[in-house]
């Protein structure tokens, strides 16, 4: 029997695409943010100490780190395998709706009242 977590079922879930600019520039955080975090990830696996066949040169080291910056970038350009910038994304997206409906609300009742 195949059990799916409720949260990778909410992950997979697709997003509607959005015409509001805060959102578009909250969407785009949210990738950024994911692609920070999956290169941090790809250098902590790195094994410690150096390579027998390289060694451990200042210039290695700069290209690891290039490499591991595009290779995060491939992975969460599209659509990410971990899901971290989708899962933020639909959080904050609800605190963005949240606020804006009620500053909305403030607003109109400032207007009847005045």
């Amino acid at each position: 029997m195949l059990i799916k977590p409720a949260a990778a079922a909410a992950v997979h879930k697709p997003d509607t695409p959005s015409t509001d600019p805060e959102k578009k520039k909250l969407k785009e955080a949210c990738r950024n943010f994911e692609a920070i975090f999956v290169t941090q990830m790809l250098k902590e696996m790195r094994p410690e100490g150096d390579d027998p066949i390289f060694g451990g040169s200042h210039a290695r080291k700069i290209y690891e780190s290039m490499m591991d910056e595009q290779m995060a970038e491939h992975l969460t350009q599209q659509r990410s395998p971990l899901g971290v910038g989708d899962l933020l994304y639909r959080r904050l997206a609800e605190r963005l709706d949240a606020t804006t409906a009620k500053d909305a609300k403030t607003g109109t009742e400032d207007a009847k009242i005045k």
